[in-house]
């Protein structure tokens, strides 16, 4: 499998090991075309996104254009509930945004979801079962209401109907993340993703250098599965096409 692209990079801004330069250095190496820088958002438990950070990571990207890897801007949103933790000028301003389901939130920051967050985070796997449907409707309702790009990590801590999730994806142009490290997470349901017609795209997940744009897993999932290289972007000759978000508004925002 051919790679072009890594659209879930992790950097110093939050909890990687690397700065935005190392990453491009190690995309280089691995022949890739164009990177995404996706940090851990604004609610994140002490390793987060910030507005300082924000501008400071776009002026950083401005400077090392001309390096032949075109560096994507974006923030990987913690879903809570039926809403996402990004400032709606920020999300305007994102290249690329991805949303995910994540345990450690600020106290401070959750929004009235407490439950949603701890059982789905620390609970048993019978106590998660209670909340697919609700989880269901949170996710699609992040899917309808805001320009999200890629869905992380699907799966993942968090119980869905996949099925239905993902048809609500297809239907809002929402890539399915193939997820080097939680590529687990799609073993059950991948049979569900596939038939909702769902569009996939690379993400490695990688919080330090040596793992950009490696992809020997998710290599492994796809042949076992089938899934179709035509639906699959990052690679195979194909880039996705992100929404362009600086007229989005939601509700009443202005």
């Amino acid at each position: 499998m051919e790679v072009l692209g890594d659209y879930h990079l992790h950097t110093s801004a939050s909890d990687g090991r690397v700065d935005i330069a190392g990453h491009i250095r190690a995309a280089k190496a691995r022949g890739l075309a164009e990177i995404a820088i996706c940090d851990h958002s604004f609610s994140t438990f002490m390793f987060h996104m910030t507005q300082k950070k924000f501008e400071r990571q776009r002026k950083e990207i401005s400077s090392l254009e001309g390096h032949g890897i075109k560096v994507l801007q974006g923030v990987e949103a913690n879903i809570i509930g039926a809403s996402i933790d990004v400032p709606h000028t920020v999300i305007r301003r994102c290249d690329v945004l991805t949303a995910g389901f994540h345990r450690y939130i600020s106290p401070s920051k959750r929004m009235g979801e407490s439950r949603f967050l701890r059982v789905n985070g620390f609970g048993s796997v019978a106590a998660k079962e209670k909340l697919v449907c609700y989880n269901t409707e949170a996710f699609m309702s992040v899917l309808e209401n805001y320009p999200v790009d890629i869905l992380a990590h699907l799966g993942h801590r968090a119980p869905v109907d996949v099925a239905k999730v993902c048809e609500c994806a297809a239907r809002h142009n929402v890539y399915i993340e193939l997820n080097e490290k939680h590529i687990d997470a799609l073993e059950q349901d991948i049979g569900f993703a596939l038939e909702s017609g769902v569009k996939f795209v690379l993400g490695s997940d990688a919080h330090s250098a040596k793992n950009t744009g490696g992809f020997g897993k998710v290599q492994r999932f796809i042949e076992k599965h089938g899934v179709p290289e035509e639906r699959i972007y990052g690679a195979y000759g194909k880039l996705p096409k992100f929404k362009d978000k600086r007229g989005w508004k939601y509700g009443n925002d202005v």
